[in-house]
């Protein structure tokens, strides 16, 4: 199973990667592909352009299971991926290029999950 050492995790199963300051790209981890099997639709639920910590805002759905997306912390969406949701399955080939989409946080990255943090997790 693959796990970057450089990205930082969520509990639910979502890894960011650090692209600026305050920004990161947000995807879902190879485990949690894994889980959900192949899948169909990702699926935004945005009623505000800033979403609350631990708020659903989305839905994947896949062959096994639907996986809800819970927000990691406070943040706002500043670029949508669209291609993940033309091709979804691409996710399952590679997740961690296949980024949902960018955030913009002004917390600090303590509040994720290092690497060996999320070995922990799933193991």
């Amino acid at each position: 199973m693959l796990v970057p050492k450089n990205h930082y995790y969520t509990e639910n199963h979502l890894w960011l990667r650090k692209i600026g300051l305050y920004d990161f790209c947000v995807g879902i981890t190879d485990f949690a592909q894994k889980e959900i099997g192949e899948i169909h639709l990702v699926e935004y639920i945005m009623q505000e352009s800033i979403i609350g910590k631990e708020n659903h805002f989305g839905a994947i759905h896949g062959i096994n299971k639907t996986f809800s997306l819970v927000a990691p912390c406070d943040f706002q969406i500043v670029e949508v991926n669209e291609n993940v949701a033309i091709k979804p399955s691409h996710i399952n080939t590679d997740p961690y290029n296949s980024w949902f989409f960018i955030l913009s946080t002004h917390i600090s990255t303590d509040e994720f999950l290092t690497y060996k943090e999320y070995l922990k997790i799933i193991k």
